[in-house]
């Protein structure tokens, strides 16, 4: 296998670009990349603050990502996914993204970062070819079967990112107030 970490790192930087340009349309706070040290993606600053960004991917399945990264690396032979019949997809990539949510809001390797610049915004990229309104609602329904006792605090803002009529979108994910769990200031969204 050839090394995948240039292919990760321009899907990260990509993410992170986009957000900032979304964020600005959105708020009209200019953001600026001042430095990737890797974790996280970036340190970011406006006129009004410093924040940083950390960027992961929940795929529908190992396959798929397989499938993916086999695709877009140079000089790796492509493994496609099987052919055939698929079910439960979105109940795979809800119990997957719950999963790397918890783990994610748990990592202790965030401390430093957040000691420096205070909580930090997540961005989980979906990577399933099925993401629709109806993932997002088992994904709140995973969520509300997990615990989220060990949630550092690092995190005071989730997005989802998704691809959409060609071009990347984002949406914040309130959902989360969820079974003793929720992100400051965020209000759960039906």
């Amino acid at each position: 296998m050839n090394d995948r970490k240039p292919i990760k790192d321009a899907h990260e930087r990509f993410i992170v670009d986009q957000f900032i340009q979304w964020w600005e349309k959105e708020t009209q706070e200019q953001f600026e990349v001042i430095s990737r040290p890797e974790p996280p993606e970036a340190i970011i600053e406006s006129s009004k603050r410093k924040s940083w960004i950390e960027v992961t991917d929940t795929f529908y399945s190992d396959e798929w990502a397989k499938d993916l990264y086999s695709k877009a690396t140079p000089e790796e032979n492509h493994i496609p996914m099987e052919e055939g019949f698929h079910y439960g997809m979105d109940e795979q990539t809800a119990i997957r993204f719950s999963s790397l949510l918890k783990q994610k809001l748990s990592k202790t390797s965030y401390k430093k970062t957040f000691d420096l610049y205070g909580a930090g915004i997540l961005i989980v990229v979906m990577k399933s070819p099925w993401f629709d309104a109806e993932t997002c609602k088992m994904m709140r329904e995973a969520c509300n079967q997990t615990d989220w006792t060990s949630n550092k605090g690092y995190f005071d803002q989730v997005y989802l990112s998704f691809r959409s009529m060609n071009q990347q979108v984002f949406d914040e994910w309130k959902n989360c107030t969820i079974s003793g769990w929720s992100l400051p200031g965020t209000t759960p969204v039906d």
